[in-house]
C-alpha cells in the first residue's frame, strides 16, 4: 500500500559532543593493545595500534578542553593555540598546571607525539659517545638506541596517558562542577503533520 504524501513541520535537536567518540576510539584502542600485549598473543600491528592510540588520546585532551572552555572561560577562543587554550580553562578553573608532574607531564609529551606524527616531518638524528662493554653489549647499546619519538610511541607511554587524559577529564568535570549527563551526546526529533499533500 502506497504512503500517502503528507505535509508536515520537522524538528531535529543534536548536541554532537564529539570527545565522546574520540575518547571511544582511544578505549577502542586501548582493547585492542591490552589484547595484543597478552602472552602467547599475536602482536602484529599493535606499534601502529599505539600510533592510532596516542592520536586519538591527543586529540581527546584537545576536545576535552574545546568541550569545557566554552562552558566555563568567558571569551572562549576556538581558535587559540592548544597551550592558549589549556592556560585559559586551568585559570577559569582555578586549577594549577604543575608539568613536571603527572598528569600534566604526560600530557605534555602527549601533545609532542601527536605533533611529531600530525605535522610528519622527517627526523635525522646523529648521535656519537664513547661505551664501554663486550662486542655484544655494544652491539646491544647499538640495537635498543630509541629516538624521542620510540620513547613516546611504547604500550608503556600509551597506557600512561590513557590513564592521565581520562584523569584530566575527571578533574576538569569536577573542578568546572559538570555533571556527566551534560557531556553526552544527545538528540530529540519530531513531525508534526500539517496536511494531506494535494
Amino acid at each position: 500500500m502506497t504512503q500517502p504524501r503528507i505535509n508536515a513541520k520537522l524538528e531535529v535537536e543534536r548536541k554532537d559532543r564529539i570527545h565522546n567518540d574520540l575518547s571511544a576510539a582511544a578505549h577502542h584502542l586501548k582493547k585492542r593493545i591490552d589484547k595484543a600485549l597478552a602472552p602467547d598473543c599475536d602482536r602484529e600491528g599493535v606499534g601502529l595500534d599505539i600510533m592510532a592510540g596516542i592520536t586519538m588520546l591527543g586529540f581527546t585532551f584537545e576536545a576535552y578542553l574545546n568541550f569545557v572552555g566554552p562552558l566555563r572561560v568567558e571569551g572562549w577562543n576556538e581558535r587559540a593555540s592548544g597551550k592558549d587554550k589549556r592556560e585559559a580553562v586551568w585559570k577559569a578553573l582555578g586549577l594549577t598546571w604543575e608539568p613536571e608532574q603527572r598528569p600534566a607531564s604526560t600530557i605534555l609529551q602527549l601533545i609532542t607525539v601527536r605533533n611529531m606524527m600530525a605535522h610528519g616531518q622527517a627526523v635525522t638524528v646523529r648521535k656519537e659517545w664513547v661505551a664501554q662493554g663486550t662486542d655484544g653489549e655494544l652491539q646491544g647499546l647499538l640495537r635498543n638506541y630509541q629516538t624521542e619519538f620510540d620513547k613516546l610511541t611504547t604500550p608503556e607511554f600509551f597506557a600512561q596517558a590513557y590513564e592521565d587524559v581520562e584523569a584530566v577529564w575527571r578533574m576538569l568535570l569536577d573542578a568546572g562542577k559538570i555533571s556527566v549527563i551534560d557531556t553526552f551526546t544527545t538528540g530529540m526529533s519530531g513531525m508534526t503533520f500539517l496536511s494531506h499533500a494535494e
